[in-house]
């Protein structure tokens, strides 16, 4: 019996522990949102799950045909790292304000210069780029995530997020793209004009003046009353 108990409790605590342990970190876009059409930038948010090996390296894959692409990316520099950036050249040129735009960014690899420039365990590292001219025909633009250990692991961020769906074990990173700067619907309120203020005051000074005069009215009465009682009593002794 006293077996059982212990063997209970046990079981017990495992379960406890598993539910109170902290959820996997992912690979994240930040902001998680955006407006569509806009120029935004983004940084890709890059946690270090391993104990004792550091991020030595990070490749995000961008949509390509037949996805809608993003015709301009630039890449901020990080201290520590170098960038290569790969591109591929459009069957279709996109026209944009600016220009013919003939190839776009495909792939974007960081790389550490020495293993101490890596992501330390328990810590996270920001990868920035600038997007120009994110889709306005997507509801969401959908990346893809490679990062590498300094102990030869590799953990790929590839997993599709469906809707409703499991929850992905290595869920890509995704930017969701919110409505169009500029095309939100007013609201319609009303106006506070001069004249509804000045309405305002005037309905305060009222209140207040009618409050004051209650005041002094019930002050008044209660001083009458106490000289009325003490004539009483004064005539009374008399």
């Amino acid at each position: 019996m006293g077996k059982r108990i212990v063997l209970t409790s046990a079981m017990v605590v495992a379960i406890v522990l598993a539910l109170a342990a902290p959820a996997v970190a992912h690979v994240t876009v930040d902001p998680a949102s955006a407006p569509k059409g806009s120029t935004t930038k983004l940084s890709f948010v890059v946690p270090n799950e391993e104990p004792t090996a550091k991020v030595t390296e990070v490749q995000i894959a961008f949509p390509t045909p037949p996805n809608t692409p993003i015709p301009s990316v630039s890449v901020e520099g990080k201290p520590g790292w170098n960038v290569k950036v790969t591109t591929q050249k459009l069957a279709t040129p996109i026209t944009t304000d600016d220009g013919t735009i003939n190839s776009i960014v495909s792939v974007i690899d960081w790389k550490a210069k020495t293993p101490a420039d890596g992501i330390l365990p328990q810590q996270f590292g920001e990868f920035t780029i600038n997007a120009d001219g994110l889709p306005t025909n997507e509801d969401q633009v959908v990346f893809k995530a490679i990062q590498t250990y300094s102990n030869g692991s590799v953990v790929k961020w590839i997993d599709p997020v469906t809707p409703n769906g499991p929850a992905a074990d290595h869920p890509t990173p995704i930017l969701n793209l919110t409505a169009p700067e500029g095309a939100a619907t007013a609201t319609t309120t009303p106006a506070t004009t001069p004249a509804n203020r000045t309405t305002i005051v005037a309905t305060s000074t009222q209140d207040n003046s009618a409050r004051a005069l209650g005041i002094i009215a019930i002050v008044l009465g209660a001083v009458a009353l106490i000289l009325a009682t003490a004539a009483l009593m004064k005539k009374r002794r008399a």
